[in-house]
């Protein structure tokens, strides 16, 4: 126990690795043996977590909010949702800020090479959940459908994030292969509709699903430009209800695959049924896909 002391004292070694992983954040950039430090070291640690997210709000903070260059979240309060919040800036908030693909073990960003928004792009964002994806497409132009069914994250996090940040349009439904009901189970960090991917959870709801292309067609949506997905291995039931939307809009596609263990092959399959002119390529534990025009 004095060893684990002093290795968190001014110069001890975690402190001094601490003090390297700041000096990082405020050069503006981050190496893999940071990204290894926080997860080994921070992450499940409270009080890691507490300081790392200080320096965030310290760095960043303008009115009381955290502002990365017009990008704005609000304020979190408990361990958990300040761990969520950091994870999720480290995937993709920071390489969209520093063009700095680092991250060789995480789930990676969700715009790559020809994947980007453009100014004006109509933008599903499934699987929502605090807002960092739906904020970032706001930044760039983007006209957001934040889909998160969840009604406790809807109400802690997403609608403050909406409320910062233009042209964010939340939906509380689930995309799936149908339209009908649903029982979801999961935490902040993670909920799905798939029972195989339920775990014990913070909240079970039953909650409204519905397919893309009902919901496009419906609500009358000229076009769709951009669908994020991460919705915990329902993504195979995301593209089994949007085949008309891929095949007549051919979005651009940013999709994690990593949630069940053929979801590469599935996902796959079912973007070239619906559009053969599809390029596909895989990175880090997501599938980028796009139509060239």
């Amino acid at each position: 126990m004095l060893e684990k002391i002093k290795r968190r004292l001014p110069g001890g070694e975690y402190f001094r690795n601490l003090m390297s992983v700041f000096e990082d954040l405020f050069k503006g950039r981050f190496t893999l043996k940071d990204r290894y430090f926080l997860e080994t070291f921070f992450i499940g640690n409270g009080y890691a977590i507490n300081s790392i997210y200080l320096f965030f709000f310290k760095k960043y903070q303008n009115n009381g909010k955290i502002n990365f260059n017009g990008i704005v979240f609000p304020q979190y309060d408990t361990v958990l949702e300040k761990g969520a919040f950091i994870i999720e800036f480290l995937d993709f908030i920071y390489p969209f800020l520093y063009n700095d693909y680092y991250n060789k073990s995480g789930e990676g960003p969700y715009l790559y090479h020809q994947v980007q928004i453009e100014k004006e792009d109509i933008v599903i964002d499934a699987g929502a959940n605090m807002g960092l994806f739906s904020a970032l497409a706001s930044h760039l132009g983007g006209i957001v459908y934040a889909f998160e069914p969840v009604k406790e994250i809807r109400g802690k996090y997403l609608e403050k994030t909406a409320q910062l940040n233009p042209n964010i349009n939340i939906v509380p439904l689930a995309l799936s292969n149908k339209n009908g009901q649903a029982s979801i189970k999961g935490s902040i960090s993670n909920s799905s509709i798939i029972s195989e991917r339920q775990k014990d959870s913070d909240f079970n709801e039953i909650v409204k699903t519905i397919t893309l292309d009902d919901w496009v067609k419906q609500n009358n949506i000229p076009k769709v430009d951009f669908i994020k997905a991460d919705i915990e291995g329902a993504e195979r039931l995301m593209l089994e209800g949007a085949q008309w939307v891929l095949k007549n809009f051919a979005p651009k596609l940013a999709i994690c695959t990593y949630h069940l263990p053929d979801d590469k092959e599935v996902l796959t399959k079912l973007i070239l049924q619906a559009n053969p002119n599809y390029k596909i390529e895989y990175r880090w534990k997501k599938l980028y896909a796009f139509v060239e025009k």
